[in-house]
């Protein structure tokens, strides 16, 4: 295949030591999150097939042909218009050729029952067909769904030796329309140093959470395992995460404590497997019931959501946002309040990184290099982002 013109560089979320730079196209990344998201709803005509007709952006009325990088080589494929969103049922370039995303098992929309709400109460939560008793799930009838901390550090002081994070704004933007969707107060800070990122959040935990569901908080920047940078060092995501505990954080005790992390935990590549045919699989699982616990660890209720798995580098593109971030926000986008339960969303944020993404590049040791995203739960019980509207009035009438 003859060269390409690219669009913006994919680079890691680590320190300078070891590869940074990947060939994949800006564009393709973008292409990928936008056909993995999907139009509002529209009305459909009884009797009548539903088909994808995205809409045209401009003078764009059609698109030119773009080679795709394939597990089976490159292929010939027709770049959608610029549109924000493209119907259910559309297809999407990926590592694998096209897909249709409607037809695949498990990127449907969840079964969960939302009744509508009668006049003037919070809408109820959702009733998933496996779990009647809601002792079973957080609850998300509070006022208010609570405090979401997006931390999003660009540039770094010259001692760090870190470079400049092009992109991470397309990543913070994204996760501000989402978060709000999802009904969160969102507190966006830009390029703080590593006692700024303490002040901000110890500050946060010492707020009066009783009103709350929950809090979350997102960390845009370079780093290491275990370890986030400042603007001007590290600081370990332990102490972060520890404002928010059971101890320090009296208000939050029994509620989720959402982390999402995007950055490197170490240098290592990970490479990409063919895939073998599926085996079926037995559920032997026994349920079996316990008395309530008296008390809570207080280092329950927590959820990290790590870019990538420890000791491996994690991908951001320079124009179109990260590969773990733009995902997590495309399947927010079409299942934040379907009904799916929280670990179902980021299993399938995890899917979508690890199949449709792929390193490109003429540099043979980060050629065709692959992400997974990691989840590291504590949370006590199942978690659902259930609307939080007052019948005909937005959330932030309540």
């Amino acid at each position: 295949m003859g060269d390409r013109k690219t669009k913006g560089e994919d680079v890691t979320d680590a320190n300078p030591s070891g590869p940074e730079v990947a060939d994949i196209t800006g564009a393709q990344v973008q292409r990928t999150m936008e056909k993995l998201s999907v139009q509002e709803t529209q009305e459909k005509t009884p009797g009548a097939n539903r088909s994808p007709e995205p809409s045209s952006v401009g003078n764009m009325t059609s698109a030119p042909t773009i080679d795709v990088y394939s597990q089976s080589g490159s292929a010939k494929v027709q770049e959608p218009p610029n549109t924000p969103e493209t119907a259910p049922g559309s297809k999407m370039a990926s590592v694998h050729g096209e897909e249709n995303l409607a037809s695949q098992p498990g990127l449907q929309s969840g079964a969960g029952n939302l009744e509508k709400p009668a006049e003037g109460e919070l809408a109820p939560p959702p009733t998933p067909a496996r779990h009647l008793d809601l002792s079973h799930m957080y609850d998300m009838t509070h006022r208010r769904r609570g405090l979401a901390i997006v931390i999003n550090n660009k540039e770094f002081q010259k001692k760090t030796k870190q470079g400049v994070r092009k992109g991470t704004d397309r990543d913070a933007d994204s996760l501000f329309k989402q978060l709000t969707d999802l009904d969160f107060d969102v507190d966006m800070n830009d390029d703080l140093t590593c006692k700024e990122m303490k002040d901000i959040l110890k500050k946060a935990a010492a707020k009066d959470h009783s009103d709350a569901d929950c809090v979350l908080v997102a960390l845009l920047s370079h780093g290491e395992e275990k370890v986030v940078y400042g603007t001007d060092g590290t600081v370990e995501i332990a102490d972060l995460a520890a404002y928010f505990n059971g101890v320090n954080c009296k208000s939050l005790v029994g509620k989720p404590k959402i982390f999402i992390i995007q950055a490197c935990q170490g240098s290592k590549m990970m490479e990409g497997v063919d895939m073998p045919d599926a085996v079926g699989f037995r559920d032997d699982d026994l349920v079996t019931d316990t008395p309530p616990p008296q008390t809570l660890p207080s280092e329950a209720d927590f959820l990290y959501y790590y870019s990538t798995m420890p000791g491996y580098y994690a991908w951001r593109n320079q124009e179109a946002g990260s590969w773990s971030i733009q995902s997590l926000c495309a399947v927010l986008r079409e299942h934040g309040k379907s009904g799916l339960e929280v670990m179902q969303i980021l299993t399938r944020v995890n899917r979508t990184v690890a199949t449709q993404f792929e390193s490109r590049t003429r540099e043979e040791k980060m050629n065709r290099k692959k992400q997974i995203p990691c989840i590291m739960s504590m949370l006590t019980k199942e978690l659902y982002f259930t609307p939080k509207i007052l019948a005909g009035r937005p959330s932030s009438w309540v």
